[in-house]
């Protein structure tokens, strides 16, 4: 569907700059966009960019002009970008409320009638489920475990036993939430497995990624705060606490107990040991390796992770090692031969 310019300003909010009847089909990358397209520049290292892109309106910040398009002006561009990206296009494939023929839904399982239930799904006796919920095909729904509101359960989710989910929730494809902890005790004759007792809570408004796994706690609950982002394929261990509105990049993995503040931001493949607190709007950088606690609103870079400028640090001194090591054996020579 195509909008008007003037259309697409007043549902971003921005400043128009242009020929307000301009048709804009769709959005492009502003290297490839091409006539009749909505592109955008965030910040000023793509400012180059305006006198090469074929597009014919641009989202940009304040100051940034062009005679050569029509300009939408906002003070945050990336964010007047997703409200466009949220007005063009739809982020699921519609459904139609009902239940397939080929899904599996336990008799005692109530599902209200504008719920979609996908094909060869599984229900378990017990289960609840919120109006307006999607679940998708070869999801598989345990025992007495409760799904609130306008939830989006895609393809292949696996929700154990005593799992609690809350309101709109979206779970990708692949998701295990509920699993056993990885707890076993040593004896002389092996690993002994401790029984996994406990639950998950996921909160309102959650978003967990494809292939990311939620362990069940030993004893009491492992809970995902409300308006939390996880990516794909991150490992969140038993009895973990992520506080509301974090976020969490891939292939992250948390061990147990570890406590994770409101609005924190875990960075791509970050580790962090066990019985640990990462304060509340805490950052840590991509690759780091998290040993011990971390204070609010701290910047942590490294293995073991440290405050960022002394990480960065750190690093330039490493680099510089080997001609280090060179110097120094030459100044020890000097020595000996005195």
């Amino acid at each position: 569907m195509a909008f008007t310019l003037s259309q697409v300003a007043r549902e971003i909010g921005a400043e128009l700059k242009g020929n307000p009847d301009l048709e804009i089909a769709d959005l492009a990358p502003i290297e490839t966009a091409g006539p009749g397209q909505l592109s955008y520049i965030a910040s000023g290292k793509f400012k180059k960019y305006l006198a090469t892109t074929k597009a014919s309106a641009l989202i940009v910040f304040p100051g940034l002009e062009s005679d050569k398009h029509s300009l939408l002006v906002v003070g945050d561009p990336y964010l007047g970008f997703a409200k466009a990206m949220r007005l063009f296009y739809r982020s699921f494939l519609p459904t139609t409320p009902g239940k397939h023929k080929t899904a599996s839904i336990a008799d005692d399982v109530e599902i209200p009638k504008d719920c979609y239930i996908g094909e060869f799904a599984v229900i378990s006796r017990g289960a609840r489920i919120g109006e307006g919920t999607e679940i998708h095909a070869g999801s598989f729904i345990g025992e007495d475990t409760v799904i609130g509101k306008s939830c989006r359960i895609l393809q292949n989710v696996t929700l154990r036993e005593r799992v609690t989910i809350g309101d709109n929730v979206v779970i990708y494809p692949g998701v295990v939430i509920g699993s056993d902890g990885f707890g076993y005790a040593r004896t002389a004759d092996g690993h002994l497995k401790i029984p996994q007792a406990g639950t998950v809570i996921i909160e309102d408004n959650v978003e967990i990624g494809a292939g990311t796994t939620i362990d069940r706690a030993t004893l009491g609950e492992t809970v995902i705060g409300k308006g939390a982002i996880i990516d794909n394929l991150v490992q969140i261990a038993h009895n973990c606490k992520i506080g509301p509105g974090a976020v969490i990049c891939a292939q992250v993995g948390l061990a147990g107990s570890t406590i994770v503040g409101s609005n924190v931001i875990l960075a791509g493949q970050v580790g962090v040991a066990g019985h640990l607190t990462i304060g509340e709007g805490a950052v840590i950088e991509a690759q780091s390796g998290v040993a011990g606690d971390v204070p609010p609103r701290a910047v942590h870079f490294g293995t073991p992770s440290r405050e960022v400028y002394l990480a960065h640090k750190i690093e330039a001194g490493l680099n510089r090692l080997p001609d280090l090591i060179i110097r120094l054996k030459k100044l020890e020579r000097l020595i000996e031969d005195k």
